[in-house]
């Protein structure tokens, strides 16, 4: 029985552990300003987060929504109400005193008052300003995760085009090759129209792929360049650096 508890409470406790690490640390999705990125993938995302105008934007709504938090503490005096009155009566009995003129009534009388049901409404009030506060700050770390990933992911498809045009050109040195071949072999009647038709049909080919294959690392430049602010050639700088 009690080898049972343990293990019992042994699974509970592992369970616990498991779903403390499943939660997410946002800091971590973006590098906070200020702090040093351990990689360069890192750096590209944090550049993104900062430079990115939807962060500033929902960094407005999170300081405008804490500020409205602040202003419901204080919402309450407005409706405070303060009220004087001076005694005509007694005003005149200072004014010229009368032995035989004797009056209770105090001279001034000073009142406040406030509506009860502005305490109630107001603490509610807050309660729904502080969640449009918690539901800012979601909306901020949203957009970091979404940051991230279309960062990394134009990053790579970036990488992924310099790879390819790199297949390309080879490609195309090779097909180049082989045509320049078959114009000599035509040249010195060792090769048929149709073969060297067909070569110059294959090194056409790879010509044109190598060229959309650049217009590609172009393009996915421009996209990525879009997303982090910068020039890739300043990015790649900071690259160069790191890897030192």
């Amino acid at each position: 029985m009690k080898s049972n508890i343990l293990a019992i409470s042994f699974f509970f406790t592992v369970s616990l552990m498991g779903l403390q690490a499943q939660t997410i640390n946002f800091n971590q999705i973006v590098v906070p300003e200020g702090q040093r990125t351990v990689n360069f993938e890192e750096y590209l995302v944090q550049l993104a987060w900062l430079n990115s105008p939807e962060t500033q934007i929902l960094n407005y709504k999170k300081s405008k929504e804490a500020k409205e938090v602040e202003l419901k503490r204080t919402e309450w005096m407005d409706d405070v109400n303060f009220m004087f009155n001076i005694n005509e009566v007694s005003l005149e009995n200072v004014i010229a005193p009368d032995p035989n003129n004797f009056v209770l009534y105090p001279l001034y009388q000073f009142s406040a008052a406030v509506s009860l049901g502005s305490f109630t409404n107001t603490k509610k009030e807050k309660e729904i300003e502080a969640f449009d506060v918690k539901i800012a700050e979601m909306e901020s770390n949203t957009h970091k995760m979404e940051i991230r990933a279309e960062t990394l992911t134009r990053y790579h498809i970036f990488l992924l085009s310099i790879e390819t045009l790199k297949v390309r050109i080879k490609a195309e040195e090779d097909s180049n090759n082989t045509y320049n071949l078959a114009q000599q072999q035509f040249k010195n009647a060792d090769l048929e129209m149709k073969d060297l038709l067909q070569a110059s049909a294959s090194y056409n080919g790879t010509l044109e792929r190598k060229l959309i294959a650049e217009t590609d690392v172009e393009l996915t430049k421009l996209a990525l360049e879009e997303i982090i602010g910068v020039r890739w050639e300043t990015a790649k700088r900071v690259e160069e650096r790191m890897r030192k």
